[in-house]
């Protein structure tokens, strides 16, 4: 079976900027012999975290979020789970990630919680800026996906300025950071693929006990 790479668009938007750079990388996928799909999450809407983690770890899974998994983001966290690499991509609002894109990153701490269900699992991540601060929001990604288990592709950030310009195919060179990171990611999913990685206890295995129901935030 051929390698699945999934593309989450964060932006408000099916048509802009972001979707347009995603759909490059996936097309760079699709021509190393991967099957692809793109994931908007303005389709899919669904409630922000609530935290339950600080109160009770074993509410914050797959299984047992109290916001989930019947809720919106059932739908999302399975393709991320069923994809064998996903391209994560935002555009910045205010030298920062998307709103949805944070609400992303919060909600998939279901995801880690209780074991890293994504470990090992290879990622790409672009930002698209009107001006400054790309490469903030990049690094906003990158952290909690790595500390999720996520593995970075090689040339797998690929940041935009999008001012002055009406398709990022007027950028030469950014058309090539796209095609390089969609073949790295693919080249790096397979030979990962099927690796063993070590895994650490969950981390509330470590935290000092407390007062049942009382939040640590």
């Amino acid at each position: 079976m051929g390698l699945r790479v999934l593309g989450v668009n964060a932006s408000a938007r099916t048509d802009g900027f972001t979707a347009e750079l995603l759909d490059e990388v996936l097309e760079a996928a699709r021509r190393k012999g991967a099957t692809t799909e793109r994931l908007d999450l303005v389709k899919h809407p669904f409630p922000l975290c609530v935290g339950n983690y600080s109160q009770d770890p074993s509410s914050c899974g797959p299984e047992t979020c109290v916001q989930g998994p019947w809720d919106g983001f059932g739908k999302v966290a399975e393709r991320i789970l069923n994809a064998d690499a996903v391209v994560f991509a935002t555009p910045v609002y205010w030298f920062s990630v998307s709103a949805r894109m944070k609400a992303l990153l919060e909600r998939m701490t279901s995801m880690e919680n209780q074991g890293l269900l994504n470990l090992g699992k290879p990622m790409a991540l672009l930002a698209v800026a009107e001006e400054e601060g790309a490469s903030q929001a990049l690094s906003q990604m990158l952290l909690p996906l790595a500390y999720m288990g996520f593995v970075l592709a090689p040339l797998g950030l690929v940041y935009a300025h999008r001012r002055g310009i009406t398709s990022f195919k007027e950028n030469p060179e950014l058309v090539e950071d796209a095609r390089i990171a969609g073949e790295n990611l693919v080249l790096m999913t397979e030979r990962l693929r099927g690796a063993p990685f070590q895994e650490p206890l969950p981390s509330y295995v470590y935290r000092v006990p407390r007062l049942p129901g009382v939040a640590a935030d």
